[in-house]
């Protein structure tokens, strides 16, 4: 498979990127993210790298060093966000606090923390998009863990384009809040991207986009093998006896054609699924990012770490 042929592809069809927008794209380290970057450098578009330095010993330190190498090697900026500075102590001590005090999963906690800094600090940085490396076994896990936790609504914003105008509303129209939503939870921290300019987006969402959504990881993989990227190509030392990993293991024996019809078949019902749930976007009273309540998910967390 010719995967920058598929990204450009799917950049083009699904109008993801413009050659004017400021694109930030956040990397964990790891083969997606740093295909995508690398790509999108080469594409001729404005980029720069957004990295969180999650506190976890040494592997996080080899991130962090391997991808101020490679950035500078491409010579693309990056802008890596301590997370210790930011919430004073590292993942491990947070997901551990969150353990005890509401039985949230480690990964929950990581993604929810991690999606609110991403868009902060990308708004700080002028990002027209925010750019991530999820692929298509990442998208058909999506689908298959909301379908079976039966809240197919979850998957709202598994598109190549998460969000856009069209999708800033005020009130739902039943006026009811879709079940499975009232709590803490592994989705967006705060419901659907805003996609809004400079100027408007400072208290809305950056919109996020996904050129490898119809990439499997196995292609990615060669990928980045094939050009040499030295970075780390191991799993997250977190990233243990979820429900996500054993759904990735679950779908090894999946084809990669049957992927393909997994995600583009919820593609079709995700304008059905956006009508039922539109929700109102307000503003934080803690933090002042965007929140489904007066409170967002990240700062109900800080208040179990203080």
């Amino acid at each position: 498979m010719d995967i920058e042929k598929n990204a450009r592809d799917t950049i083009m069809k699904h109008s993801l990127i413009e050659k004017t927008d400021k694109v930030v794209v956040a990397l964990s380290g790891g083969k997606d993210s740093v295909a995508v970057l690398y790509m999108l450098h080469r594409f001729g578009y404005d980029v720069e790298g957004l990295m969180i330095d999650l506190g976890i010993g040494n592997w996080s330190e080899i991130h962090n060093e391997k991808m101020t190498k490679f950035c500078e090697g491409i010579g693309v900026p990056l802008t890596i966000v301590d997370l210790r500075k930011v919430l004073g102590n590292g993942m491990n001590f947070i997901k551990d606090v969150l353990k005890k005090e509401k039985n949230l999963s480690g990964c929950t906690v990581c993604g929810i923390i991690k999606r609110w800094i991403l868009n902060k600090w990308a708004k700080k940085l002028g990002a027209d998009k925010l750019v991530t490396g999820h692929n298509l076994d990442d998208e058909a896990q999506n689908v298959l863990m909301n379908f079976l936790k039966g809240n197919v609504l979850l998957g709202v914003n598994s598109s190549p384009a998460t969000g856009g105008d069209s999708e800033l509303r005020t009130e739902a129209p039943n006026g009811h809040t879709p079940p499975g939503h009232e709590n803490l939870q592994a989705g967006d921290p705060a419901g659907p991207n805003l996609g809004l300019r400079r100027g408007e987006r400072e208290c809305g969402f950056v919109q996020r986009v996904k050129p490898l959504f119809f990439i499997p990881e196995s292609e990615i993989l060669k990928y980045a093998k094939g050009k040499k990227f030295d970075i780390l190509y191991d799993k997250c030392p977190c990233a243990f006896g979820t429900y996500r990993v054993e759904t990735r293991e679950w779908m090894e024996e999946i084809s990669d054609s049957e992927k393909v019809k997994i995600v583009k078949n919820f593609q079709k019902l995700i304008p059905q699924l956006r009508q039922r749930n539109v929700r109102e976007i307000m503003q934080c009273k803690e933090c002042g990012e965007p929140s489904r309540g007066n409170v967002c998910n990240t700062c109900k967390i800080f208040s179990y770490l203080d």
